[in-house]
């Protein structure tokens, strides 16, 4: 916060002599002392706007945010040009996750102080949580035209760059920070993800132990370097992560929920008192509760209490779609907009595209539906690599959809690749497993018209109930805390994969996963011939090849091919009926015959 030099309207001794003691408090730490002086201050000079924002900085400094921001608004209704009050207020406003009204303040910064970077930094951090990326990135390099040697503005945007799938100028950006602050912990805990998904998976345990070596308390670091380790399948190793975050913060959601998910229920049944509490204590309508409370499901199932364990689950997607609230009819509208480019069957070049390189694989279908087992066994094979989810599909397309602007499949594929790792000279083809490019696959295939696409189909039912147990990181899923918005998502994948036969009539392998975890050896083999590759016996045990895997079916991927989960919604179909009454028969006959 902004503690502006001493600047008397009237230049007594007095108000100087006051300026003083506050200042010297409030910098020695003494938070509260220097609150009650500004207060007394407040009351001897009434036109002083400096009293105010120290009283405000003083109260932050407690971690009283909300009743800091009142007397930030109290020292510009004295002076309305007093610069550093609105900068505290704007940066009090972030903080507190108030972003909207933040980006007002500072859009009015910037014009009255163009030359201070600090103010475009808070702009581009209140853009990047509006989801304004693109202006974002404008701000923050102007925030690096003014002050190019802050780190905290090269680590923005990579941040920016990262959001908007683009990971080499993501890398390079963090870079840039590492060598201006090469102990910069946030810029450690950042980059680790980007380098996951470019392969470089020793840099990126690398970067995040650091991370936790020089900022043991850091609360973010051990939460990435939890998820990291589960990432790489060392549970022993997550777990110590997740158990050191709950020391830090014993409220903290998050680090319960991939705690109990890695846990026995003899640790879990340890761990329970602890977590009620922390439920009892988490904010009302906050996805910490909702966490909390998905973990009490998890430890409930475990126990083999179905009951309790509903009676969680609806208690936590009640929560998140509160948290989260899901526009179906928007999302049909979006999705009506994307087939209305592709009204008849499609006919694919047979230049250009992909020729000369790796051929892309895409993997899609519902969530939950089999992607993951899908690309560890294509991943299996000694020349393909599996890259996981990628967003550039999405990131690059979905613009164009919402703005009616033409498909430009070059433009597309330069995107494309320079999103890439670089790849091992022998690669026949990479994986991309973004189940949501369902939506996508006429630009897919009109980019790329030699590309494979395998859609998995699962049964509704058992996605829907895998759904519902889980809480998902981004936006993208927002439907799946709500059993009448996911039936209709649902029937709207069901739908759009009719089209897609229609359109491209023997361009879609769909693969049953029941058919899959039934029979691995078959599948393996069907997705060799669909594909292009010479079978090889590692695609049939997926489990011993598996690396690093950035979904939430990282510990599952490393368990031998099983058909346990297939069915389980039998078990719960009270639970799941709002969902199953929502489902369109016509468009799912597997529900009627069943």
């Amino acid at each position: 916060l902004c503690l502006p030099p001493i600047k008397a309207n009237d230049n007594s001794m007095t108000v100087q002599s006051d300026l003083t003691t506050c200042m010297t408090l409030l910098q020695g730490g003494r938070q509260k002392a220097a609150y009650d002086a500004a207060r007394k201050a407040m009351g001897r000079h009434k036109t002083q706007p400096e009293f105010p924002n120290i009283a405000g900085i003083a109260l932050c400094g407690n971690g009283k945010y909300a009743e800091g921001i009142q007397y930030f608004k109290k020292a510009l209704n004295l002076n309305a040009s007093f610069s550093d009050a609105r900068k505290n207020l704007a940066q009090t406003m972030i903080l507190l996750g108030q972003f909207a009204p933040a980006e007002t303040q500072l859009a009015r910064l910037v014009r009255e102080t163009p030359r201070d970077g600090a103010v475009w930094y808070l702009l581009a951090q209140a853009r990047l949580q509006t989801g304004q990326l693109e202006q974002a990135l404008e701000d923050i390099e102007q925030a690096i035209s003014i002050d190019p040697k802050q780190a905290r503005n090269h680590n923005l945007r990579g941040l920016l760059h990262d959001r908007l799938g683009q990971t080499a100028e993501a890398l390079e950006a963090f870079e840039k920070a590492l060598s201006l602050n090469p102990n910069d912990v946030e810029t450690l805990v950042n980059i680790s993800l980007p380098l996951a998904r470019q392969l470089r998976v020793e840099e990126a345990t690398e970067a995040v132990r650091r991370a936790v070596a020089l900022a043991p308390g850091h609360l973010a670091a051990r939460l990435r370097l939890g998820m990291t380790m589960v990432e790489a399948g060392q549970a022993e190793e997550a777990k110590a992560a997740f158990a050191a975050a709950i020391e830090i913060d014993p409220l903290n959601g998050e680090a319960y929920e991939q705690l109990v998910a890695l846990n026995d229920a003899d640790a879990n049944e340890a761990l329970g008192p602890a977590i009620r509490r922390a439920y009892k204590k988490a904010p009302k309508n906050s996805e910490a509760r909702a966490a909390l409370a998905f973990a009490q499901a998890r430890m409930a199932q475990q126990q083999g209490d179905s009951e309790q364990a509903a009676e969680w689950l609806r208690d936590a997607n009640r929560n998140m779609a509160a948290l989260r609230p899901f526009d179906s009819e928007a999302d049909d509208a979006f999705n009506d907009k994307i087939l209305a480019r592709f009204p008849a069957p499609l006919t694919l070049a047979t230049q250009g595209g992909n020729q000369d390189g790796p051929r892309p694989i895409y993997v899609l279908g519902l969530p939950r539906s089999g992607t993951t087992l899908a690309e560890a066994v294509l991943g299996a094979h000694p020349h393909v690599i599996a890259l996981g989810e990628r967003a550039t599909a999405g990131i690059a397309i979905y613009p164009l959809i919402d703005s009616d602007t033409e498909f430009d499949a070059d433009a597309f594929r330069r995107i494309e690749a320079t999103a890439l790792p670089p790849l091992p000279d022998d690669t026949q083809a990479f994986v991309d497993k973004m189940p949501e490019n369902y939506r996508l696959i006429g630009f897919l295939k009109a980019a790329h018209p030699d590309c494979r696409i395998i859609n998995m189909r699962r049964d509704p039912r058992d996605i829907a109930l895998s759904m519902w147990r889980g809480r998902f990181t981004g936006r993208a899923l927002d439907y799946t805390y709500d059993q009448q918005a996911m039936a209709r998502r649902f029937n709207t994948y069901a739908r759009m994969m009719a089209h897609w036969h229609k359109v491209l009539p023997g361009q879609i392998l769909d693969l049953s996963y029941e058919e899959m975890v039934s029979d691995i050896d078959s599948a393996s083999r069907t997705l060799a011939d669909w594909c292009g590759l010479e079978w090889d016996a590692a695609m049939a045990r997926p489990n011993e090849s598996a690396g690093q895997v950035l979904t939430m079916s990282a510990a599952q991927i490393r368990q031998p091919v099983h058909q346990r989960s297939v069915g389980g919604w039998k078990a719960h179909e009270t639970m799941l009926g709002d969902f199953i009454d929502g489902l369109d028969q016509a468009l799912w006959p597997e529900i009627e015959s069943n």
